[in-house]
């Protein structure tokens, strides 16, 4: 007897019934960041270990373990790109009711990407969720604007370009936009450096970057990728968290009916995992 056709169609919306509750992690930007991060790293040291066994062939463990580090490369830009967008939501749904100026006006949301998401009651996730966090500029453009305070003047850049101040941070800047496009090529090339990768690279690292081979990351420099993003999220966050409350606290001093200002503070000191001041009032974590 024939073995029965499978339906590839309903087998792929299968995938959709599969997942599991987020951590408890996921309710602070930057702790669910760690938690992803750190999970990749522990993936990829779980199966080192495992496959020292003997039994495996050197030179196809290597190329098996190759397209695994690309992989884990991969999700360790993409953890710090929803770390960024959740960020981004924390703040607007802290300012949304609060504020009535344009500061949301750098986000692309339809109006449908909003209907579904207002039903979560969060202003936030219906502007951010559908947008992509991929560039410096964009990531500087929409922040910028997000924090400044009210009807005043945007807030500075959170990576400096070239010709800003803040050394530090430029160089913070300019090795995260190497990231941004090695997440690229692995995503959307899969790991080969086309033309177009070469001469986005070169542009960064002032050096020349060979085209048409293929990235083959090793062991340490995963680990320095995760050590890189995980200082850069400890920066932002405390930098965005410490500009947010400066803003709270200028809608507060201007009316205190607004909110109560140690609820707010202690609310979002757990979120962003630091205690903050608003208006004098300091945070309970």
């Amino acid at each position: 007897m024939p073995r029965p056709q499978t339906n590839l169609h309903q087998k792929v919306r299968e995938i959709l019934g599969r997942s599991l509750p987020l951590p408890p992690e996921a309710s602070s930007p930057i702790r669910h960041f760690e938690r992803t991060a750190n999970a990749t790293m522990s993936m990829l040291k779980y199966v080192d270990d495992h496959l020292d066994a003997a039994g495996f062939y050197g030179t196809v463990k290597e190329r098996h373990i190759a397209n695994l580090r690309r992989m884990a490369l991969a999700s360790l830009v993409e953890s710090f790109e929803r770390f960024l967008k959740e960020l981004a939501i924390l703040c607007i749904d802290s300012l949304a009711d609060f504020v009535n100026d344009d500061r949301f006006d750098e986000f692309s949301a339809k109006g449908g990407q909003i209907a579904f998401h207002l039903s979560a009651g969060s202003v936030g996730k219906a502007l951010c969720e559908s947008d992509t966090w991929l560039t410096n500029r964009t990531t500087n453009e929409r922040f910028r604007k997000l924090l400044k305070r009210p009807f005043g003047d945007n807030w500075e850049n959170l990576f400096p370009e070239e010709n800003q101040p803040s050394p530090g941070e430029r160089d913070r800047a300019r090795t995260l936009s190497i990231l941004w496009q090695v997440r690229h090529t692995i995503s959307h090339n899969v790991g080969v450096v086309t033309g177009s990768d070469a001469a986005k690279l070169k542009m960064i690292v002032k050096s020349n970057v060979d085209s048409s081979g293929i990235l083959t990351p090793t062991h340490y420099d995963i680990i320095y990728v995760k050590r890189f993003l995980s200082e850069t999220a400890q920066s932002v966050n405390r930098r965005i968290g410490t500009r947010l409350a400066e803003v709270l606290t200028a809608l507060h001093q201007d009316n205190p009916a607004l909110f109560d200002s140690l609820d707010r503070a202690s609310a979002l000191s757990r979120e962003l995992g630091f205690s903050v001041t608003i208006n004098g009032s300091i945070g309970v974590l």
